[in-house]
């Protein structure tokens, strides 16, 4: 089976970057999954401790209703993304053949992006836990009343912040103390570094972007 769509080359770039944020260079996962249905495109990447996914919409999709699969390395996704980006055109055509690999041809006729099917280097196991999660996670009542949202450029900051690492040898975590949605956020990473994160009004940021993009 295979599939093929028209897609904006830029959300598709997005999407693969955001994927290759998630699959670090040591990462014990070797590849991200491409899911690509007439939905549209759905990119995952994750190294076992932080899951990653975004989506792309597809026009003129052609193939299985309930969609193909396949799975890419980082090497692809950076391509995938270099070739997205590179196209002035605005929208390119993406052909998925599982067990065969894809091709990216953009909009502006520039050299297409091809690669393999890493199917063989997935774990079924690896990918079966994060379907379970997001699955678990998203239909999960909130234990507590409270919703914060925060600006990740200033989350960004923190992972600046150099600190003595743990007895297992790793770096410290971003420890946070949340008393009111409204209120700052008390931050400590390590024995003696402490900071304050301001949290973004909600009902504003509502107004702003919709609740589409609120929990």
């Amino acid at each position: 089976m295979q599939a093929s769509v028209t897609l904006p080359s830029e959300e598709m770039a997005r999407a693969v970057y955001n994927a290759h944020a998630f699959i670090p260079a040591r990462s014990m996962v070797k590849t991200a999954r491409l899911e690509l249905g007439p939905a549209g495109l759905r990119v995952t990447g994750t190294d076992g401790y932080a899951i990653g996914q975004d989506t792309a919409p597809v026009e003129d999709y052609e193939g299985p209703a309930d969609g193909v699969t396949l799975y890419v390395d980082r090497a692809a996704l950076a391509d995938l993304d270099t070739g997205g980006r590179k196209d002035k055109k605005g929208f390119g055509r993406l052909e998925v053949k599982p067990g065969d690999g894809l091709i990216f041809r953009p909009g502006n006729n520039d050299t297409p992006t091809a690669t393999q099917d890493a199917r063989a280097q997935a774990d079924d196991a690896v990918w079966g836990m994060v379907d379970s999660l997001f699955t678990r996670l998203e239909g999960r009542p909130l234990a507590l009343p409270e919703l914060v949202a925060f600006d990740p450029a200033l989350l960004a900051r923190f992972s600046k912040v150099k600190a003595p690492k743990g007895k297992d040898g790793l770096g410290r975590a971003l420890d946070m103390c949340v008393f009111d949605s409204k209120e700052p956020i008390l931050c400590k990473i390590g024995p003696t570094f402490r900071g304050v994160i301001m949290p973004i009004d909600r009902e504003v940021h509502e107004e702003n972007v919709g609740q589409d993009g609120l929990w």
